[in-house]
């Protein structure tokens, strides 16, 4: 018994006491042993009483130790198998009450505009009717986009397809189109290292994630910026905005699937959980920092070779002279 772990040899010493006064005719204990060689191993004990003696005290018990650690490894891999099989079902529970509620959303809109676009006369009404359409045939888009992302990682098939680019020009270009959907609310600015250089990376993924952090700031900043900041140190992007912020209880759970700060704005709270999987697949990491009212800091580390801009351009040059 001195080789029982002690976690476990107070219950054993337990049932020997039952058998002793009579409580119970047998006994039944799992437990972690200590091995000669410092390892352990599981071990179960079980005995029943065979005689007693002539005062009816236990006299003789019959029984023995044996070695279930190949039992106790298929009872802990049922316990994952289930565990999965629990958590598969409470995220398609998930997916389809979202789901249903945010493809019918926009969908509701994009219906009821185009039926009514057809019976207005009025140039500027039809005008609008259409940015609405367009706006929600965008959101419909991006929503199934997540989908088929999500179902791809879920099946752990992310197509990686590192290409040298130029990461400023990439940035500048995301920067671009978001600043195009905040004009007159908000600036978004950018904070750019001296050097211009290339990187070798998947260009497409990369945009993702960038454009997956812009427009989450954009939904939750209503005035202000949003600052995006890189460096050359491990390829590191940074996205700040002056917006409402993350409670504290949101941290922890925020990089799960369909979490939302807020259950009122648009999107199916699929945004970060897919750039966490893609920065993962990529060998990066990904994290934020929030405070509520001040603003939000999400960034994303990426390794990768990297070149400073004219350099590789006048290698590529040479191999094209050359080839």
């Amino acid at each position: 018994l001195s080789h029982v772990l002690p976690e476990y040899r107070k219950r054993i010493y337990e049932a020997i006491d039952g058998l002793e006064k009579g409580c119970s005719k047998l006994i039944d204990e799992e437990f972690l042993y200590q091995n000669a060689d410092n390892t352990l191993s599981w071990r179960n004990i079980y005995g029943i009483i065979y005689e007693y003696d002539e005062g009816g005290k236990p006299a003789i018990l019959i029984g023995g130790t044996q070695i279930i650690d190949e039992r106790k490894k298929l009872e802990s891999d049922l316990r994952k198998a289930k565990d999965k099989a629990e958590e598969a079902n409470r995220l398609k529970t998930a997916f389809l009450a979202n789901m249903s509620h945010e493809i019918r959303t926009p969908l509701n809109a994009i219906v009821g505009f185009s039926s009514i676009l057809a019976d207005t006369e009025d140039i500027a009404e039809k005008k609008e009717f259409c940015n609405l359409i367009n706006h929600n045939n965008a959101l419909l888009l991006k929503i199934v986009d997540d989908i088929l992302d999500i179902s791809k990682i879920e099946a752990g098939y992310i197509d990686l397809h590192p290409t040298w680019f130029c990461l400023p020009d990439l940035i500048m270009e995301s920067a671009t189109e978001y600043r195009m959907k905040a004009v007159g609310r908000l600036d978004i600015r950018i904070h750019k290292p001296g050097q211009g250089y290339m990187v070798e990376l998947d260009t497409k993924r990369v945009k993702q994630i960038l454009n997956n952090f812009l427009s989450n700031a954009l939904k939750h900043t209503q005035e202000g910026y949003i600052d995006i900041t890189y460096g050359i140190t491990g390829i590191e992007i940074k996205v700040t905005d002056t917006g409402c912020g993350i409670p504290q209880d949101k941290l922890p759970v925020i990089f799960e699937r369909f979490e939302k700060v807020d259950s009122f704005t648009q999107g199916v709270g699929l945004g970060l959980p897919i750039c966490k999987s893609i920065a993962e697949c990529m060998g990066g990491s990904i994290g934020l920092t929030s405070e509520v009212g001040v603003g939000t800091t999400v960034w994303v580390t990426l390794p990768c070779s990297t070149a400073p801009t004219p350099k590789l351009y006048k290698e590529k040059l040479i191999d094209n002279f050359y080839s």
